[in-house]
């Protein structure tokens, strides 16, 4: 059976006092309370098995507790086994009135073999390891440690315990969050990223394992002050920045500086929403959390504050577009592409066959590699001799709706330039910044990734220094 793990604690936590559908015995109110943390699953067999037969609220249940001994064979089996065979139920041993009453049907070699097991069962005792005088963060850490073949005890589990009352159950709070969220189209927000936003709003920590030592109350304002903040987070990155689901954040860690931002300001000056795109802009188009990042979170979070207290510390950093960030080999999920898409965003890109703005919520809601085009076609490069690295590069990368790319399709840019409408056609170019001496289609790729990439990097630079492009 191996040892069971108790945590003796004076916190009244959120427990299952009823197992397996059974309704246990009440015990008095004075009477010592040991939290099980380790063999549940193991008692709770154990007491369904000798016990099948009494009230339970799942019938259904129960009836898989139902286990029969068979003493010719000197085997276990479910009730539904027993074939007819002579058998006695284990829910009938341990009580001295069902057991009399059962052992008249059998014979005396038989009835031997009940009695050595029932004498096997009644001696048998448990090793119990009651955990005393620790830190919630302590007992976490024992679980987890130990805890490794059955189901494991999260952090939010624990939480949840230690915060739950009539008014409030933190995995629900979450749970409710997560929909909500995925209603907006930021369903790739998780559990432990939101458990990380907690911790940042109630510990100054970015690490959700310091949230068991945080003072039940605090959480419970936390989470408060934490769904407040994570929205108005989605409505700056979709009202500012153009941004409709969290996959387009080239590190989606990037939410929680945001998130903190917002914990402490409702409704932000037009300087502070100038320092937080400064803020956003520097680090993703220098990959800033590419390493070391948790560290670098906690600078900024710390720089954050100081914007929620009126002042610029982003106006005082000089940093520089990634300087090979654009010549970049294209992978949707690339932390450079993310950021170069989230760029392009900000143009506001137009449809190069009829001149109408790209749909950014249809776009960027649904991360799907035919939203997006190489402006020079790698067929069409392919059989110029350019290979296939050359031509996937972010800098040939432009928004285009699925309809569109597939009606372009691998054309030479010559030919389908011509296509795109001529009252539309500065608009559409700048917005896609092709350079001014490539709007024919004719110039040599080589130099049309050239050309564009600088246009990239200078409109990058800009929004690193401004947060506007």
């Amino acid at each position: 059976m191996g040892s069971l793990l108790m945590w003796s604690t004076k916190e009244e936590l959120k427990h299952e006092r009823n197992v397996g559908g059974f309704k246990l015995p009440e015990t008095p109110e004075d009477y010592p309370v040991n939290y099980i943390l380790d063999g549940q699953q193991r008692l709770t067999t154990l007491y369904g098995v000798f016990h099948s037969d009494e009230n339970t609220a799942d019938a259904v249940l129960a009836d898989r507790f139902n286990i029969c001994y068979i003493p010719d064979d000197d085997t276990f089996v479910h009730h539904s086994a027993a074939s007819g065979k002579d058998k006695i139920h284990l829910n009938t041993i341990l009580d001295t009135t069902k057991l009399l009453g059962e052992l008249p049907k059998f014979n005396d070699e038989q009835k031997t073999k009940i009695a050595k097991v029932t004498e096997s069962f009644k001696d048998y005792e448990f090793p119990v390891v009651t955990i005393k005088e620790r830190s919630n963060k302590e007992v976490c850490s024992i679980f987890q440690r130990i805890n490794s073949s059955g189901t494991p005890l999260s952090n939010l589990e624990l939480l949840t315990a230690w915060t739950w009352s009539d008014q409030f159950d933190l995995r629900r709070e979450i749970d409710e969050l997560l929909d909500t969220l995925s209603d907006k189209g930021y369903e790739q927000i998780d559990q432990p990223l939101l458990m990380r936003m907690l911790a940042s709003l109630t510990c100054g920590s970015i690490d959700s394992d310091d949230l068991v030592d945080v003072d039940p109350s605090v959480l419970v304002k936390g989470m408060m002050s934490l769904k407040k903040a994570v929205m108005s987070a989605v409505d700056f990155l979709e009202g500012q920045l153009k941004i409709k689901n969290v996959i387009f954040l080239p590190f989606p860690i990037m939410l929680i500086p945001i998130v903190s931002f917002y914990a402490r300001i409702d409704h932000p000056s037009a300087d502070q929403l100038s320092q937080i795109r400064k803020w956003f802009w520097q680090c993703a188009l220098t990959l800033r959390y590419r390493a070391g990042t948790n560290r670098l979170v906690l600078e900024d979070l710390s720089k954050v504050k100081k914007v929620s207290e009126g002042e610029k510390p982003f106006d005082t950093i000089s940093v520089n577009v990634k300087s090979d960030i654009f010549d970049s080999t294209w992978r949707i999920n690339s932390t450079a592409a993310k950021a170069a898409l989230c760029l392009m965003a900000q143009l506001r890109p137009r449809s190069f066959l009829t001149g109408s703005e790209v749909d950014l919520g249809t776009v960027l809601s649904a991360y799907n590699a035919r939203q997006f085009h190489h402006i020079y076609p790698k067929a069409h490069l392919a059989s110029k001799g350019v290979s296939f690295h050359e031509a996937n590069v972010i800098s040939n990368i432009c928004f285009l709706s699925a309809s569109e790319n597939n009606k372009i399709s691998d054309k030479n840019p010559v030919l389908y330039f011509k296509d795109i409408p001529a009252e539309h056609a500065d608009d559409i170019f700048s917005a896609a910044l092709i350079p001014i001496e490539a709007r024919g289609g004719e110039m040599e790729f080589k130099y049309f990734i050239r050309a564009r990439s600088e246009i990239l990097k200078a409109k990058a630079q800009r929004l690193i220094e401004t947060g506007y492009v």
